[in-house]
């Protein structure tokens, strides 16, 4: 190769890195992911290597129109890695996926063309042209339509056939998504028979919060595959479970309360790759059997009722009627988020929920609406950890048999006490096999069994056998009677008195501290 030729892939690198720095603002995630943007459209990040999408083609792109050549692939490259050192010289930006939040401020990416967002502040929602904080859009991101300034959200209900009780469990699961980004969101749960519209239901949501080409996905393969499907949109979808798979399950809880995920970076000996994320979720099917019971606290349940035959109408016709409608409902949805977003603060919830930022947003639109969400959220929830409790073999042996309080029991002599003894008992697939399995069932299922009225505690191994004891209370009979007693709504604007604890359970609890 000639010097010249050499000389001449400089200068058109050079002036490629010159174009860049003129036309763009750097930066660097805080994924370490180095990106741009256009200095007319700050809010919008394009990655350095993203593909076609990425700032390196629209680099090639805007070298060629300015110039009618086309800048050679080396030349390419050498610009790409200096355009990476001078972006990873600025401080660490996050960049969001359709919503963020910035001094009690929301922000949402309409994902249009023309780089619209919308404003959530002081109670009210607008569309503004830029925003203060950066919007990564990827394969994924399709376009909002544009709301107008007044809607009718409850026309929502002419399309998703949810049960009345669960409504604003709804409501609360889609709102929680448009204002909040770095707290735990719920993973909604579409549980129905055949005929119910689940998936339509599920495409229709996603189309309400965040549109994409694929707004369905099926089940991944592996926790790899998981975050792979998971990082390129705000709202996840999983089309007609069959089953929830441990590995999953894991999944599903991490994304809601902040998953991430390292690996060697592709093409080097040492670089990472790294990939965090929360997300919002909704997964749907006819049944998958109970579900763990970490995952049961983080589920928001509703019920779809069945259509019936006479009331079924053709896809597309259905489709058109829904976009039609969509620009309205979501105008009436940014109404209640923007009312909701505003009184938040104002909300206080005595005996939260293990979800309990959900908790608020829920009890805050139960204010707005005069609704009963929060009571039929939290219902739901006691019959999932039920259901979760009554799947596990040793676990529902120990409810059946535990009459009287167990004091100072190993994982091996609980095993001992709860295995049958009868002939005719098999052992199943499930059950323990040694008291290190024990230990790790009472500790996955102690909350689940708590909100039913146990006291479950271990004493840390702090005694002489140097062996963790655990300290098992049955439910007492006045517990249903207590919990049947609660006022149907919670206190939402100050804090109550707190729920008198049930006498077994502070019996129990000065038996272990003495």
């Amino acid at each position: 190769m000639s010097a010249n030729n050499e000389s001449d892939k400089k200068s058109v690198a050079a002036r490629l890195v010159a174009m860049a720095q003129e036309r763009y603002l750097l930066g660097v995630s805080e994924d370490g992911e180095p990106f741009g943007t256009d200095r007319a459209r700050p809010h919008l990040a394009i990655l350095l290597r993203a593909g076609k999408a990425g700032l390196r083609a629209e680099l090639a792109s805007r070298y060629f129109a300015e110039t009618g050549t086309v800048a050679g692939g080396q030349a390419l490259t050498d610009a790409t890695l200096v355009l990476e050192g001078l972006a990873t010289a600025q401080r660490t930006e996050k960049l969001n996926l359709r919503v963020a939040e910035l001094d009690g401020t929301s922000y949402i990416d309409t994902g249009r063309t023309d780089g619209k967002v919308i404003r959530l502040r002081a109670g009210t929602w607008s569309v503004i042209d830029t925003a203060p904080v950066r919007f990564l859009r990827t394969k994924l991101t399709a376009a909002m339509p544009l709301p107008p300034r007044t809607g009718d959200l409850y026309r929502l209900w002419d399309f998703i056939n949810v049960a009345l009780p669960d409504r604003p469990v709804l409501l609360a699961a889609l709102i929680a998504a448009l204002v909040q980004t770095d707290v735990p969101h719920p993973v909604v749960a579409l549980f129905a028979e055949q005929g119910s519209a689940k998936t339509t239901t599920t495409r229709m949501l996603v189309d309400l919060i965040d549109p994409s080409p694929v707004p369905l996905r099926q089940a991944p393969r592996d926790a790899d595959s998981w975050v792979t499907a998971a990082s390129g949109s705000w709202l996840v979808a999983l089309d007609n479970l069959s089953a929830i798979p441990p590995w999953l399950s894991d999944s599903l809880c991490r994304a809601a309360t902040g998953d991430g995920n390292v690996k060697r970076a592709l093409y080097t000996d040492g670089d990472l790759a790294v990939v965090k994320f929360r997300r919002c979720i909704i997964i749907n099917g006819i049944d998958v059997g109970a579900v763990r019971p970490d995952l049961a606290e983080r589920m928001a349940m509703i019920d779809l009722r069945r259509i019936d035959r006479h009331m079924r109408q053709p896809e597309a016709s259905l489709r058109q009627l829904w976009h039609q409608a969509l620009p309205g409902i979501l105008s009436g949805l940014l109404s209640l988020a923007a009312t909701v977003h505003h009184r938040l603060d104002t909300i206080e919830v005595d005996d939260a929920p293990r979800m309990a930022d959900f908790g608020r947003v829920l009890a805050c639109v139960d204010e707005v609406l005069s609704s009963d969400g929060l009571r039929r959220y939290m219902s739901r929830s006691d019959q999932l950890s039920e259901d979760s409790l009554s799947a596990d073999p040793f676990i529902e042996c120990l409810r059946l048999h535990t009459h009287e309080p167990l004091r100072g029991q190993s994982g091996v002599d609980l095993l001992a006490l709860i295995t049958p003894t009868g002939g005719d008992w098999r052992r199943p697939k499930e059950w323990p096999r040694n008291g290190r399995d024990v230990t790790s069932l009472l500790r996955r299922h102690a909350p689940a069994l708590r909100k039913l009225g146990w006291l479950i505690e271990d004493d840390g191994a702090r005694n002489h056998r140097n062996v963790l004891l655990w300290t098992i209370y049955p439910p007492h009979k006045d517990v249903a009677a207590h919990r049947a007693s609660q006022p149907s709504r919670p206190s939402l604007l100050r804090p109550g008195p707190e729920h008198p604890t049930p006498s077994h359970i502070d019996d129990a609890r000065d038996d272990l501290s003495a």
